[in-house]
Order: C-alpha cells, then sequence, then structure tokens
C-alpha cells in the first residue's frame, strides 16, 4: 500500500478528472480545457500511477470510469465544491449578496415549499445563482454523495439514508386524492380502498419511491395496487389530466386548491393517512455548507413553520 499517495495529488489533476468524467472523451476535455490531448493524458496516467489503480476505461461511448475513477471523481467534486463554498465565504465577509445553491427537490415539496423558500432567499440576496434538480432520492442522493448537488428537500426514502449523510423531518405533507367533477366516484360520500384499487389512476413512475409508497398502502391491506394509462410525477399535467379523464390522483393541495374551489375536481374522503409522508432535509456529513446554503436551510425551515399545517 502506497504511504500517503493522495499528498500527491494536484487540485488540477482532480479538476482534468471532473472534466473527463463529464465530457465522456479526452479530447473534448483537452479543448474545455485548453490543454493538449497529450498533456491531459499524461495528467490522468500519474494519477493512476499515484494510487496505483486504473481510473478509466475505453468503451463503445466513449471514457467511462472505473470504480476507483467513480470515488475519486466524486470526491474531487466535492473538494472542489467546498473550495467554491470557501471562496463564497470570504466574499461574504467582504459583503458580498450572492451566492450559488445547487437544491434537490422532489415533486410535492418544490411545488409546496421550495418556492417560497427561494423568494424569500432572493429578496436578501439578489444576486443569487440557484439550479434545481428534481428527481426521485435514488438520483438525487448520489448527485449529493457525488458533489454535483448541495442538499435535497424530499423526497423522502422508503429505506434509511445511506451512509455519508444527515437528515432531518421538516413537516409532512398531506395530500389529497382528487378526481373530476364528473368521475363516478365524486359522487360517493366515503371512500374505501378497495374501491379505490378497481378505477385507473395517474401514478407516479413505477420504480420512484413516491409510487412504492402509494402501492404500500394497499398490500398491507393484502389489495391489489391500482394501475392506470399514465405515469406522471404530481405536477399541473396530471392535474389538467384529472380533468379531463375517468382517473385518481394524489396530488398536493395547494396544486388542486383553485379548482376544488372551482367545482372542477371534488376531493375524496380520507381513506388513510398512510397516503402522508414527512418533509425531508438531507445533507453532506462530511464537508462544509456556503453560507447560501445556509440561508436556504433557515428558509426551508422558516416555510415550513409558517405553512406546515396547510401541506
Amino acid at each position: 500500500m502506497l504511504k500517503n499517495p493522495m499528498s500527491h495529488l494536484q487540485l488540477k489533476q482532480l479538476r482534468q478528472l471532473i472534466v473527463v468524467a463529464e465530457n465522456g472523451s479526452i479530447r473534448a476535455a483537452a479543448q474545455q480545457l485548453s490543454i493538449g490531448q497529450p498533456a491531459l493524458s499524461r495528467s490522468l496516467r500519474a494519477i493512476e500511477d499515484q494510487l496505483q489503480v486504473k481510473l478509466m476505461d475505453r468503451g463503445p461511448q466513449g471514457i467511462v470510469l472505473t470504480k476507483f475513477g467513480e470515488i475519486l471523481c466524486n470526491y474531487a467534486r466535492i473538494i472542489d465544491t467546498n473550495l467554491k463554498f470557501a471562496v463564497e465565504e470570504i466574499e461574504e465577509v467582504r459583503g458580498a449578496s450572492g451566492g450559488s445553491i445547487r437544491l434537490g427537490i422532489g415533486p410535492y415539496e418544490g411545488f409546496t415549499i421550495a418556492h417560497r423558500a427561494i423568494s424569500n432567499m432572493f429578496k436578501k440576496r439578489p444576486d443569487l445563482e440557484v439550479s434545481l434538480f428534481e428527481g426521485d432520492y435514488d438520483v438525487l442522493v448520489a448527485k449529493l454523495l457525488g458533489g454535483e448537488i448541495d442538499l435535497i428537500l424530499g423526497p423522502t426514502p422508503i429505506d434509511e439514508a445511506s451512509e455519508g449523510l444527515s437528515w432531518e423531518i421538516l413537516a409532512y405533507i398531506r395530500p389529497i386524492l382528487v378526481v373530476r367533477s364528473s368521475h363516478p366516484l365524486a359522487k360517493k360520500r366515503k371512500i374505501d380502498l378497495e374501491t379505490l384499487s378497481q378505477v385507473n389512476w395517474i401514478l407516479s413512475i413505477e420504480g420512484t419511491n413516491a409510487r412504492t409508497r402509494v402501492e404500500d398502502v394497499f398490500y398491507r391491506q393484502g389489495l391489489t395496487p391500482p394501475d392506470g394509462p399514465i405515469s406522471a410525477y404530481p405536477s399541473m399535467t396530471a392535474l389538467e389530466l384529472v380533468k379531463k379523464m375517468d382517473l385518481v390522483a394524489l396530488l398536493p393541495r395547494k396544486l388542486v386548491e383553485k379548482d376544488r374551489k372551482a367545482g372542477l375536481v371534488k376531493a375524496l374522503s380520507p381513506v388513510s393517512e398512510d397516503f402522508n409522508f414527512p418533509v425531508r432535509l438531507t445533507t453532506r456529513k462530511f464537508g462544509q455548507l456556503s453560507p447560501a446554503c445556509k440561508g436556504i436551510i433557515t428558509e426551508i425551515k422558516s416555510v415550513c413553520d409558517q405553512i406546515g399545517d396547510q401541506l
């Protein structure tokens, strides 16, 4: 085993590895970095020699990182991110009003919480830069651990959190089951799970945590989960489809509020509190957060305190 092999690595080399991984090509990476292709290849081979592992392979689609390469690249991104955060904190002390946030959000959290917190942040930091990444937990947590995003506001995983993460529950979202006003179920006072299992739904994408949560509610009662012709995230598109077709959807209260008041959709009577789920804030255990990231966490918690009972 090498003695302190990382002590010989340069930040420049780590950044080169990141660019190669993002481009999947030595040639494209060299062009982006404005260096010669042979020089870049020598630099990457030097890393492999120092660590005594192979970092990448050439595949049909270009350069592919090995398991060793993925590990190093993930940490390289986090190192690069923390250096960026250090610069932002220095600028903060000098009086700057910007910073950057890369926030992973779930479909419910984005519509109900994130937009309010972000709006509040821009009032305090007019030069702020925000990048939003929507997706399911497995996708977002891989980005978080890989240094591609800074924190996640939902979605909540079914199982325990991955190693290297810290998390806390901030509130609970209570989405509602809705149908269009002409749906056969709209006139019924109370709906049971067996009835719901026999009608068509708009369900979240197969394999997502949101889909699994809904299916588990039925499985626990010995019922076959519902199905339907459309799979989609709970969004404005899903709501518009519900208004036009005989479908059931589990949607955020705020999303359907206007159409409920207008009589275009009907909320079905609650049949199970298991459809409720926690809003979870997830960060990395290692590394630091920038002042802007700390600020958005404060705003997110404030929004949850203000509207938590309306979610």
